[in-house]
């Protein structure tokens, strides 16, 4: 039985008239106007501000972030759900000029928190008004270092909007508007790359190789145009890194709020787990009769599928498993299904892939997603319900506490996938059934600990790339095949040679080396699991204090403090891997007995 009444969101109680209509549009009006204002006011404080006059910039900027996010939120899911829809991408537009309009009018601000005396700033921090950002202040201060001189952060700010931003909007308007004709047995259509995307993992493997063929035809005469997009994207981030000092993974760093070592050490655990995952995909290509994998095939799922999922049949069995470690939990998300927070429909004109947004304002979320009727789908779904729990339980600390960075973004919303992922291992019976769940599981240790890794020595790569010249798209493409197939190993006989066309994640302005978080997420929350799964429902106080710790503090004393672990020891995130290698035993059992 369905506990959501549809399978579309509800957009239209946030902004009532859609991206075009009068509520959004006087909205960015006045978020506009007051950022006008703003960066006036913050723009005049002298060398030496006094501390009244300093407070109140900071409280007067800091009070329409949650305004800024609501409608960043809303054009996303705009843009998502109608890709190509004037409406939504102006709207998107707008959104994005406005962040930046904001992180404009912090620069002056940014530049007097970093020059004042320690004296000066422990005042400032005594004020009992700023008492709730402190922590955001501290890292303000902290991270000085990644700021130029105050007229130059204002002139690279300003650029971007035209700049950098602009880059990424052309890209996903090429991204949105491509269609590829694809014949899925009823007849040719013209699915876009979301669609197309899914039948990558068809248990069919003649459909799912036509799949990927023509992804990676649709893909391929977007390369001149991409490889021009990143070209300039990542010139201009190695010219700002260049002025600033910086190492390319420096900022993405402290982005994550991680020290480097922790990196660094995180990838050495990736590193050793590949003989498992090469055993993984020895196995999976014996079991399938071949001697290698097709890029396809590693998507596929062996075992038996036991037909199709039914959305209503999904979300049941979802908060049911929510509901045996943590009632609210399972509260939270039957009330994200009835009250229509989520966007699951299978249609055409919505983009690819899946995502959770917080609208902060009506403490609400929204989850996109295309439903595909599978176990995939039951994960994605949990997985994203997971993010919008997180944004619940910090709906509950100020505004400038809730400061999650990507790394611990990934830590609900992995633990609600592994609290579905075991109930429904620990149910099934049949043989076939259990070897498709673990192959689902094994499969996301693949895309985390070889697929992961592999964007992140690709995006390295691109920094020496563009040291050379321009970006070239065969050169591009030779790094890409080469970078994945280190990863991959031999028993993938081919990689896709265009994932670096179709992966958004490259080509975000605001954002780079957007890849390595998601290894974090994945194996931290094996920690978190270990720790705190075992202690049933006592456990989850526990689980839910370190989720409201995730706004404000870096990685290591967080793991150091709820964990009891080293976070810069490679040690600690190889005992992540125990999951995955219960996981696998269990795989060749099944594998090598049949």
């Amino acid at each position: 039985m369905s506990i959501a009444p549809t399978e579309t969101w509800d957009l239209a109680s946030v902004f009532p008239g859609g991206p075009g209509g009068d509520a959004f549009l006087r909205e960015a009006d006045a978020l506009a106007a007051a950022l006008v204002t703003l960066t006036a006011v913050a723009d005049a404080l002298p060398e030496e501000p006094e501390l009244e006059s300093l407070a109140e910039t900071l409280l007067e900027l800091h009070s329409i972030t949650e305004r800024l996010e609501q409608l960043g939120t809303y054009a996303v899911c705009a843009a998502a759900e109608d890709a190509s829809g004037k409406a939504a991408v102006r709207a998107d537009t707008l959104a994005n000029d406005l962040s930046n309009r904001y992180g404009r009018a912090w620069v002056v601000p940014n530049a007097r928190l970093t020059t004042c005396s320690d004296f000066v700033f422990a005042a400032l921090l005594g004020r009992p008004e700023l008492a709730h950002m402190e922590g955001m202040l501290r890292e303000k201060r902290r991270l000085a270092r990644f700021r130029l001189p105050e007229r130059e952060e204002a002139l690279a700010t300003e650029l971007a909007r035209d700049g950098v931003y602009g880059w990424g909007e052309l890209y996903d308007m090429d991204a949105g508007a491509l269609r590829i004709p694809f014949d899925r047995g009823n007849g040719v259509e013209s699915l876009s790359a979301g669609q197309l995307a899914p039948l990558l993992g068809s248990d069919d493997k003649t459909l799912r190789d036509r799949a990927e063929v023509a992804l990676e035809a649709g893909w391929r005469p977007l390369a001149p145009r991409a490889a021009k997009v990143l070209t300039h994207l990542t010139g201009t981030r190695m010219v700002l890194n260049e002025r600033r000092k910086l190492h390319m993974l420096d900022e993405p760093c402290a982005n994550a709020k991680i020290e480097r070592s922790t990196l660094d050490a995180m990838i050495e655990a990736a590193r050793r787990a590949q003989p498992l995952m090469r055993r993984y995909l020895a196995a999976k290509a014996k079991y399938m009769g071949q001697a290698t994998l097709s890029w396809a095939d590693t998507f596929a799922h062996v075992g038996t599928s036991g037909g199709k999922v039914a959305y209503g049949d999904a979300q049941t069995f979802i908060v049911e498993q929510f509901d045996a470690f943590s009632p609210n939990l399972a509260g939270f998300a039957r009330t994200a299904l009835s009250e229509r927070w989520i966007e699951v429909e299978d249609r055409p004109g919505k983009r690819g892939g899946g995502f959770c947004a917080d609208l902060p304002l009506s403490r609400q979320s929204r989850i996109f997603m295309t439903w595909g009727a599978s176990a995939r789908s039951v994960s994605t779904l949990a997985h994203e319900l997971g993010h919008a729990f997180h944004n619940h339980v910090l709906h509950d600390v100020p505004a400038a506490q809730r400061r999650v960075p990507m790394t611990l973004a990934e830590t609900a919303s992995t633990f609600a996938e592994l609290l579905v992922r075991e109930a429904a291992l620990a149910q099934v019976t049949d043989q076939g059934a259990r070897l498709r769940l673990l192959d689902a599981s094994l499969a996301d240790g693949l895309a985390f600990l070889s697929n992961i890794p592999g964007r992140f020595e690709l995006e390295q790569a691109l920094y020496r790339l563009r040291a050379q010249g321009p970006l070239d798209p065969d050169e591009l493409e030779a790094e890409c095949v080469a970078s994945f197939s280190r990863w991959y190993g031999p028993t993938v006989a081919k990689v896709d040679p265009t994932y670096w066309i179709s992966k958004a994640h490259y080509y975000i302005p605001s954002l780079s080396f957007y890849n390595f978080p998601y290894t974090f997420g994945y194996l931290f929350s094996n920690l978190v699991y270990e720790r705190f799964r075992p202690l049933g429902a006592a456990g989850a106080p526990g689980y839910e204090q370190l989720l409201r710790r995730t706004g404000d503090a870096w990685a290591e004393p967080i793991a150091r403090d709820e964990l009891g672990v080293d976070l810069g020891d490679p040690d600690t995130w190889t005992s992540a891997l125990a999951p995955v290698k219960r996981d696998l035993d269990a795989f060749l059992a099944i594998v090598e007995g049949s």
